[in-house]
């Protein structure tokens, strides 16, 4: 794998991550505004605003670690696939 696509996989999997967490976050703070309220230090700024900013937020971190998860496995089933042609060599 060369490092563009590592960077392209890992920027990706960020960016879907994001709008997915965007959209869970707006969900949730359209379904239970309340909740968020604990949760902002400032009381002008809307529940569901600060709802969708921390789900974007999460989804950013767990989908750049989702990434670099599978760009992980892609390398090990690489090396495993390379070093078995090598034994039967």
């Amino acid at each position: 794998m060369t490092w563009k696509t590592i960077f392209a996989a890992v920027t990706i999997a960020a960016l879907v991550g994001m709008v997915m967490g965007g959209i869970f976050g707006f969900a949730a703070g359209r379904l239970a505004p309340d909740f968020f309220h604990h949760l902002i230090p400032w009381q002008d700024i809307e529940p569901s605003g600060m709802a969708i900013f921390l789900g974007a937020t999460a989804g950013v971190l767990l989908g750049g670690g989702l990434g670099c998860f599978a760009v992980l496995v892609q390398t090990a089933l690489i090396w495993k696939r390379d070093g078995a042609r090598d034994r039967s060599l």
